[in-house]
């Protein structure tokens, strides 16, 4: 399968979840796919498992210094992925807002939101003029009303409004957003066991599909928005069909 054919796609947060799926998918649709992340152990057995067409390079998507430095180092970019950021049920970000640090918020907002920002700050520049950015929001946005999720409804919706803005700042080259349901990622392993299944099983109840969502899904819905040269400025919900 060669969609991609050859084109260089960069994923931060690659190297794991949804983005080593993301990555995975890529390079087996014929791109050379760069992962990026935090942990070097972490990133070289995302590389085993992506493929010859994968490398890998440190990033730390907080610094700026780095982001703006990491695309000064890169060639010419067909696709830039960005699914990096701190899990919203280990940083905090889940609770009531009376409940809820400042800290906590700020954690989460700072790598979801601040995080692309910085991404699409520097790495637009290293876009091919038919290229594209994918950004991440999730369930908790615009229409979904969500339990505890005040910070993270806001992150999202900070992230789909910026990338709106930026598909006309940028255009031709495109911007979209995944809003990816609840998917089974190890972005929940720091959950017990038990609170963990119990979150799943409550999500697939309401889901249309009966499930909760894997990385898989979300990689082939982040093929097509590469793939398609017609899709800008949306916002793409992927999350089994939930109310």
């Amino acid at each position: 399968m060669t969609v991609l054919g050859d084109q260089h796609v960069v994923v931060i947060g690659g190297s794991s979840g949804m983005g080593l799926a993301i990555a995975r998918a890529a390079a087996a649709a014929g791109a050379r796919v760069t992962i990026a992340g935090r942990g070097e152990t972490k990133l070289a057995r995302a590389v085993a498992q992506a493929g010859s067409r994968a490398t890998y390079r440190r990033l730390d998507i907080t610094d700026e210094v780095a982001v703006a430095a990491f695309f000064e180092a890169t060639e010419a970019i067909d696709h830039l992925v960005v699914t990096a950021h701190a899990s919203s049920a280990v940083t905090g970000a889940i609770d009531t807002l009376a409940n809820m640090t400042v800290a906590s918020a700020r954690t989460f907002m700072e790598t979801k939101f601040w995080g692309p920002f910085v991404a699409a700050k520097y790495g637009q520049h290293k876009l091919q003029p038919q290229g594209s950015i994918i950004f991440f929001s999730g369930a908790a946005g615009v229409r979904k009303l969500l339990p505890h999720h005040a910070a993270i409804g806001a992150t999202n919706g900070a992230v789909e409004a910026l990338a709106r803005q930026l598909a006309r700042e940028i255009a031709p080259k495109r911007v979209n957003v995944i809003a990816a349901g609840l998917v089974r990622t190890p972005a929940y392993d720091g959950l017990s066991a038990e609170v963990r299944d119990r979150m799943y099983a409550d999500y697939a109840k309401t889901a249309l599909v009966g499930r909760v969502g894997r990385p898989e899904d979300i990689a082939q819905a982040a093929l097509y928005l590469m793939s398609n040269t017609y899709v800008t400025g949306q916002v793409h919900e992927i999350d089994g069909g939930r109310p």
